[in-house]
């Protein structure tokens, strides 16, 4: 038994002051373990918290435009020979705010003819150029390597021709097609190899 709690005799008539001393011995330890009790459950630290604002985040955007320059006109030939040929000019914008990467496509906007395998197409942007008959088209498309910046514009020269071996069962056929451009952002998107790339 501890030093400090004494075995007390059994209560006596007439000895009230003992009863009193063992109440008073219990309220401390209940005391006690309310107060340590509290501490754990609580576990409090000190806090403080600070905040950074005005972080704004904005994308950039990619947009082409193309149109016949103002110096030429679309290509509107009824009456092609073998042998003729004729040409257009396209501007190419970029009406966007980040630089891109382009490609240059001919797909038919008719049902097509005969005279898609005997016409030859040539694009050249730059030195960038590539002939191929219409027909070959349909499979691939032109990539020019040199990226066009925010607000510059490139030129595109388109020409057609027939040559002189076409025979006489082209008479009176006649095609359609548009030319498509394609962009892609240039920023995080590897440099492509200019010159010709196939569908396959």
């Amino acid at each position: 038994m501890p030093a400090h709690i004494q075995e007390l005799e059994p209560p006596v008539h007439g000895s009230p002051r003992r009863r009193r001393a063992v109440v008073a011995i219990a309220i401390p330890a209940a005391a006690a373990a309310v107060v340590w009790g509290g501490l754990g459950a609580t576990s409090a630290f000190f806090t403080s918290e600070a905040t950074v604002t005005g972080q704004t985040v904005g994308a950039a955007t990619v947009q082409i435009a193309a149109g016949v320059s103002e110096a030429s006109s679309p290509i509107e030939v009824t009456d092609l020979l073998p042998g003729d040929n004729a040409a257009a000019s396209i501007d190419i914008d970029n009406t966007g705010t980040a630089a891109v990467y382009y490609s240059i496509a001919l797909p038919l906007t008719g049902a097509g003819s005969d005279l898609d395998d005997s016409l030859d197409v040539t694009v050249t942007v730059g030195s960038v150029t590539e002939t191929r008959s219409l027909s070959a088209w349909q499979g691939g498309l032109l990539q020019i390597g040199e990226p066009l910046d925010a607000e510059d514009t490139a030129t595109a020269d388109l020409t057609i021709s027939l040559p002189e071996t076409a025979g006489n069962a082209l008479q009176g056929a006649s095609t359609e097609f548009s030319a498509e451009i394609v962009a892609i952002q240039e920023r995080n998107t590897p440099a492509p190899t200019a010159g010709w790339t196939s569908d396959d």
